[in-house]
């Protein structure tokens, strides 16, 4: 983790996702601040020719693989082993474009709201002379490609053949264990898949590269604490497995966290205790910055009294 200082103190950096704040200038009264995460990331598209490998996880080794029967395959987070397709430019091109409009799945999601008492933000406008102006703050994100030391993403081309044929059985690399193909190839942080830009997978992976946990570690589960990708942890109730950190796509407050902490950074201090407001709902519009009467407007109140 380090910090960026700028005059302001609106930079800073962690785990590779950068945070940046940035507050009105007046111009508009009614403006918020806005809190922009950016997730800088590379692609790498492997198939027999790049080969590559997972590092530093518990997804160690090669990824791709050669099987006797089934040629080339790709090995998935439970070590099952897929058939794989060669990349070409088209394949290459249109995953990259899928994959970068991943950012809509976060962006604008949240609003945060903070404690009453909390003045480190606030502006001044000419508009209204009068008052001091206390700006929520919207949360964005942002997805940089080809930023340096930024999030890597290996990403195959799994045969269609296999989830077609509903009866396609795929080996275990590692032991003499099969399942069927059709329940699924198993993504992690570091292997994506070319069907994930069209699946949960997406988001779900993108909330890890931005640090986010799954839904029983962020509601503070112990044994999830310590075992984070138990398959418990990826919720027991059924709104626990809509969250998008669970198996779902479902995005709720819980999920603010990388924004709340990037905040927490920027701002420091003792733990800010904000309320968040939803911004999924179509129908809901960001509050306003709240208007707190100047102490120059106190003063001549006092006065006229």
């Amino acid at each position: 983790m380090n910090q960026e200082n700028t005059d302001l103190r609106r930079k800073v950096v962690i785990k590779g996702v950068t945070g940046q704040l940035e507050i009105p200038s007046g111009r508009d009264p009614f403006q918020n601040a806005w809190l922009t995460l950016t997730l800088g990331y590379g692609l790498t598209f492997l198939d027999s020719r790049v080969r590559g490998k997972v590092m530093g996880s518990e997804h160690s080794g090669d990824v791709i693989v050669h099987h006797d029967e089934l040629g080339w395959c790709a090995r998935d987070s439970d070590d099952f082993l897929f058939p794989i397709l060669e990349w070409g430019y088209d394949s290459i091109k249109t995953f990259a474009k899928l994959f970068q409009q991943g950012e809509y799945i976060w962006n604008h999601r949240f609003l945060i709201k903070p404690p009453e008492d909390f003045d480190e933000l606030d502006f001044s406008s000419p508009a209204l002379p009068d008052y001091v102006l206390r700006p929520n703050i919207i949360c964005l994100f942002r997805m940089q490609a080809g930023a340096k030391n930024g999030e890597a993403f290996n990403v195959v081309r799994i045969s269609p053949e296999v989830f077609e044929d509903r009866k396609y059985v795929v080996p275990n690399y590692s032991n003499k264990k099969t399942k069927l193909a059709v329940s699924g190839f198993r993504s992690h942080e570091q292997l994506l898949t070319d069907r994930d830009v069209f699946t949960p997978v997406l988001g779900h992976e993108l909330g890890h590269a931005i640090n986010e946990d799954h839904i029983l570690v962020l509601e503070g589960d112990e044994q999830c604490k310590a075992k984070p990708n138990a398959d418990r942890c990826y919720g027991q109730t059924p709104k626990e497995l809509r969250n998008i950190m669970g198996a779902g796509t479902e995005i709720t407050a819980i999920n603010v966290a990388p924004w709340i902490d990037h905040l927490q950074m920027i701002v420091g201090g003792d733990a800010l205790r904000c309320s968040i407001v939803m911004l999924t709902d179509s129908k809901v519009q960001p509050l306003p910055p709240r208007k707190i009467p100047s102490a120059k407007a106190k003063t001549a109140a006092g006065r006229k009294r």
